[in-house]
């Protein structure tokens, strides 16, 4: 059975198409108001460490580190310290920590998720984002994911019905079509030994 590890997986998103599908998911976030999403794990990833018989083990990790330090939003931090005429420096340490997990476990595939405001931080540590579906931005390594950006709720319309301590999370919330296609990019993907 293939595993998934979802980090920073507020409801789980990204994950919750490789779960329908049978994948064995790992969900792993912080806040403990989400510890009613199914495979979920209420820790700090920076208490994560995996062993060497963890390496190749799963298949797919991702990450979604929190936006907050990268949104553009009018009442997000960096803009409003750069009303304030005050110069800005995203915490990076959360991504960094991703970063040191998908190199520790070697999946197949992983990505990392984040919104439009991190490219120029991002960037400079991992390349130009993969590929950029609607308002998600994502670097890794995995197989182009062919999607109608139609099908997908804005961030505004997340926001409608919510408020309070989950507000942010429903606004992150990935949608069903994204995982759906990048279960369907991997389950299509072709090893050369495939052709044997």
């Amino acid at each position: 059975m293939p595993m998934m590890l979802d980090l920073y997986a507020g409801f789980g998103g990204q994950s919750e198409a490789f779960l329908t599908d049978g994948w064995e998911v790992l969900r792993i976030d912080n806040n403990p108001l989400l510890s009613g999403v199914d495979r979920m794990v209420i820790t700090d990833i920076k208490l994560l460490t995996p062993s060497k018989s963890d390496q190749g083990r799963i298949e797919y990790v991702h990450a979604s580190p929190p936006c907050n330090q990268f949104s553009r939003a009018f009442s997000a931090i960096a803009p409003t310290m750069q009303r304030e005429g005050k110069h800005f420096n995203p915490d990076m340490s959360l991504v960094f920590e991703a970063i040191r997990l998908i190199e520790a476990l070697n999946p197949k595939w992983w990505s990392i998720e984040n919104v439009r405001g991190a490219i120029p931080f991002i960037e400079p540590i991992l390349g130009p984002p993969r590929q950029i579906i609607g308002s998600y931005v994502y670097w890794g390594n995995f197989p182009f994911v062919e999607i109608d950006k139609s099908t997908l709720r804005t961030k505004h319309e997340k926001d409608k019905r919510h408020s309070g301590a989950l507000r942010a999370n429903h606004r992150a919330h990935i949608d069903l079509p994204i995982s759906e296609a990048f279960l369907l990019a991997m389950k299509s993907q072709k090893c050369i030994t495939d052709f044997f």
